[in-house]
């Protein structure tokens, strides 16, 4: 009873749902231009669908300009969307607005961000994931009253059915029959008994629905990922599918590129997290891909596995592979089967890892003598602007002139020690482009009009809190983050340098 109470009171805070995204870190951040305006923007996902996201937006402007947000759902027409929320100045701050958006389904959402001032306007859409990641706790407090209630209601019930069959009938001034008590205590018996009965269904009800709710509660990866490796000629090859217990078999699994590739792969040596790959498997069927291993030495390796479905939902699939030792020199003549994808990348650290002292700067040694710089910041705390702000200067201490590697200026990954929490960064945030491009194509194609104003950046320097600049500026990289947890973290920068992958590594500890 004290559970179908409980649905009572709170069954819209436990909507079913999946925790999705990147593993640990629901968070968005964007770095860019919103028409003229340099913006960082913050969005705080709720923990519960419905629920509220607290969105908080740097907008760096002379004069004062409006700001409003506005949540766009994937399968409702962007003409049905409420009305902007309007977002207020934070007190005490420059250049800072905030304001709060419910978010009442689960599934992909777009939160667009507009910016209105002398200069014109501009707009950027931000897409997120609705889903639950926790099931709230009931307060004790509240327990009690939903249960002196309940029996109000139930014991309120039983009078007035019983007075019904009774007293109801009886003229003023007469008295009770015998006949009339009967009925009186008749009709309160199977009132008693049909109220029992649906708290009992209503309970099971509830109990299944619970568990439902709790199956499909992850708190971490998804889909399902199972993987195998199997040796061919001189490759070592990684096949696995994706989706086969959280999917039916007729589910057809539609996806959309990102960065120009299906999925991101990411291979990190679990025993000391020095070998390190960033690759894109191909699709080999439905749920099936097939991606060819570079030279890692033998061992554990977790995987992390981006991908974004064709309904503008990301997704990070995880699973654990022991990699065997690279091919004997015997099979090295045999004929290779499946083709690296240029774009693949990876690295061996021999030496141990920078580990990075808060207020001073630390460096990475590439192995043409070119660096990587952590730039000076403060004491990482965890819910606060990591100050993620790397110079790359070549042999002479001169900045380095960075190539765009996959659309950007720089690709970084981040995980925490015990794997669970990983973010794949780019110097535009964290949110997924190919998301970001399934909700400017669908209001694109709703409204008829196209967002001249909607610029993404792939730029190396972006608007945060720690940043001196946002103008860009040779060798220099600027990620917005900030870390979910404490705990001590592994950060991967990548560049592409003259043709070259580049991969910098440092160590930190969050607070």
């Amino acid at each position: 009873m004290k559970r179908f109470i409980f649905w009572l009171g709170l069954f819209a805070l436990l909507l079913p749902g999946a925790t999705w995204a990147h593993v640990g870190s629901p968070d968005i951040f964007f770095d860019g231009n919103i028409g003229q305006w340099p913006a960082h923007i913050t969005i705080r996902m709720p923990t519960v669908v419905p629920g509220q996201a607290q969105i908080f937006a740097q907008i760096q402007s002379a004069e004062p300009v409006n700001v409003s947000f506005d949540p766009l759902f994937s399968r409702i027409a962007v003409s049905n969307a409420p009305p902007p929320e309007i977002a207020q100045p934070v007190a005490g701050e420059t250049n800072t607005y905030s304001g709060t958006l419910w978010l009442m389904a689960n599934g992909a959402y777009s939160i667009e961000v507009r910016v209105k001032g002398p200069g014109g306007e501009g707009v950027v859409q931000i897409p997120v994931n609705s889903v639950a990641t926790a099931q709230l706790p009931l307060p004790p407090w509240l327990g009690g009253i939903l249960i002196v209630l309940g029996i109000l209601l139930f014991s309120g019930a039983v009078a007035i059915v019983a007075a019904a069959a009774g007293e109801s009938i009886l003229g003023a001034g007469e008295m009770a029959t015998r006949r009339l008590r009967r009925k009186y205590w008749i009709a309160a018996s199977i009132t008693i008994i049909v109220l029992a009965l649906a708290l009992i269904g209503g309970r099971k009800w509830w109990n299944f629905e619970e568990h439902n709710f709790r199956q499909r509660l992850h708190d971490g990866a998804w889909p399902d990922m199972a993987a195998t490796i199997k040796t061919s000629g001189s490759q070592r090859i990684l096949s696995f599918t994706l989706g086969e217990r959280d999917f039916s078999p007729q589910y057809n699994l539609e996806l959309v590129p990102d960065h120009g590739k299906l999925l991101h792969l990411f291979l990190v040596n679990e025993t000391d997290g020095k070998s390190f790959a960033h690759i894109h498997p191909v699709r080999e069927g439905n749920t099936t891909f097939s991606v060819t291993l570079p030279p890692l030495p033998a061992g554990p390796y977790e995987l992390f596995c981006d991908l974004t479905f064709a309904s503008g939902l990301s997704s990070t699939a995880t699973n654990l592979v022991q990699l065997p030792p690279l091919p004997d020199a015997a099979s090295q003549s045999a004929t290779n089967t499946l083709n690296p994808d240029p774009d693949d990348s990876w690295a061996v650290i021999n030496n141990s890892v920078e580990h990075d002292t808060p207020g001073t700067h630390t460096t990475f040694h590439f192995d043409d003598g070119s660096v990587a710089i952590w730039k000076a910041h403060p004491a990482l705390v965890a819910h606060h602007d990591a100050c993620l702000r790397f110079d790359i200067l070549d042999t002479t201490g001169k900045p380095v002139v960075l190539e765009p590697y996959m659309g950007m200026m720089s690709h970084a990954a981040i995980m925490r020690s015990d794997g669970k929490v990983f973010a794949h960064l780019h110097p535009s945030g964290n949110l997924s482009m190919a998301a970001q491009m399934y909700f400017d194509a669908k209001l694109s194609g709703e409204s008829g009009t196209k967002l001249a104003n909607t610029t993404m950046t792939m730029g190396q320097a972006g608007m945060t809190n720690c940043s001196v600049s946002s103008l860009a500026a040779p060798g220099f990289i600027s990620l917005p983050y900030e870390f979910p947890t404490p705990g001590d973290y592994r950060i991967w920068v990548q560049v592409k340098i003259s043709g070259k992958i580049q991969t910098a590594v440092f160590d930190t500890n969050v607070e």
